[in-house]
């Protein structure tokens, strides 16, 4: 959130206009002051006199000056010059108040962000130079490799290099919708929807096929509609990626529990798997467990979960349980 400018009461001296303002009626009533004290004196003396005060506070004005206004724009000038240069190492200090301290914290919070965004964009370029260059070299070892290969095994090798391909188109899409979330370029279209009707219709379609090993899937929904207002494709998506990855996870024979409940205004839309334990860098982009079992994934399912919710301005969150992990989210109901 931006930090607004602070006016306060307006015998407040802080605001640089208002610095000014004050400081030249001084030197107005130090300058009658000067020449009161200057005729108390013969001609000559007096005209010297003045002179010896009219130069000092002129000499006092310039210090004034140069501390109130020229020393803290030549240091936040110092400050932007470094960030042109992209040098982070020392953050924008000046003791003073009003406009220009503000000037300086809001460069101070610039400077953080534009450093942060930096290590961000280099993490991600490596980690993703890093996960397109084993697909790349199978795609690479099997289109050799099916120049010579037999017949037989044409089809095979046709059949790597095809899910490869998949995989590397996935992972470009799934990060260019991350980009457009965090970048807010991405708008959302907010409806009245039923979040049961909707959670059933995921839950359908992502547990219609046979799955890979054996485990049950039990639910606990309202018998009546539950509306909130949601963008719903965005919400589909959240739900395609909660109950995916708690496919992914669940151990054979282990239990998926999809529940909704309704609690003082809001719904809580929950789901469990048996399972081994998570840390919250599930949340990261590119996030791999130990044991591999999401090697066949982008890795920014949760990533863009995340910003989903969070557009939503939605609670939501994991919780390790004894024997597996619960994702979960909270919403406002609507009627």
């Amino acid at each position: 959130m931006y930090k607004k400018l602070k006016y306060t009461h307006w015998l407040s001296i802080y605001p640089i206009h208002k610095k000014i303002f004050f400081m030249s009626k001084i030197i107005i009533v130090a300058c009658v002051l000067a020449y009161s004290i200057a005729f108390a004196f013969s001609d000559t003396v007096g005209s010297f006199v003045f002179l010896f005060l009219l130069l000092c506070i002129i000499l006092g004005w310039d210090i004034i000056l140069m501390n109130v206004v020229a020393k803290p724009i030549h240091e936040i000038s110092l400050a932007t010059q470094r960030m042109a240069y992209l040098d982070f190492s020392k953050p924008c200090q000046i003791e003073t108040k009003g406009e220009l301290q503000t000037l300086s914290e809001n460069l101070n919070i610039a400077s953080a962000n534009l450093q942060q965004a930096l290590l961000q964009r280099k993490e991600l370029s490596d980690t993703l130079s890093h996960e397109l260059k084993t697909p790349l070299g199978i795609i690479q070892a099997y289109a050799e490799g099916l120049k010579d290969a037999m017949p037989e095994k044409q089809a095979e090798y046709s059949q790597v290099i095809i899910e490869e391909t998949e995989k590397m188109a996935e992972m470009i899409n799934a990060l260019l919708d991350l980009s457009a979330l965090e970048a807010g370029a991405s708008i959302m279209k907010v409806e009245k929807i039923d979040i049961v009707e909707l959670v059933e219709r995921v839950a359908g379609r992502e547990y219609i096929d046979g799955p890979d090993k054996e485990f049950s899937v039990r639910y606990t929904l309202p018998e009546e509609p539950v509306y909130i207002m949601a963008d719903a494709k965005r919400l589909r998506q959240v739900l395609h990626n909660f109950m995916g990855n708690g496919k992914k996870f669940v151990v054979e024979k282990g239990t998926i529990h999809i529940s909704v409940h309704v609690l003082e205004g809001n719904v809580k839309f929950t789901i469990y798997n048996d399972g081994p334990h998570l840390t919250e860098e599930v949340w990261n982009k590119f996030y791999r467990d130990k044991s591999e079992k999401n090697k066949n994934g982008s890795g920014l399912g949760l990533a863009i979960t995340e910003k989903i919710l969070s557009m939503h301005k939605a609670e939501y969150g994991m919780k390790n349980k004894k024997n597996g992990v619960e994702f979960f989210f909270v919403v406002p109901c609507v009627k």
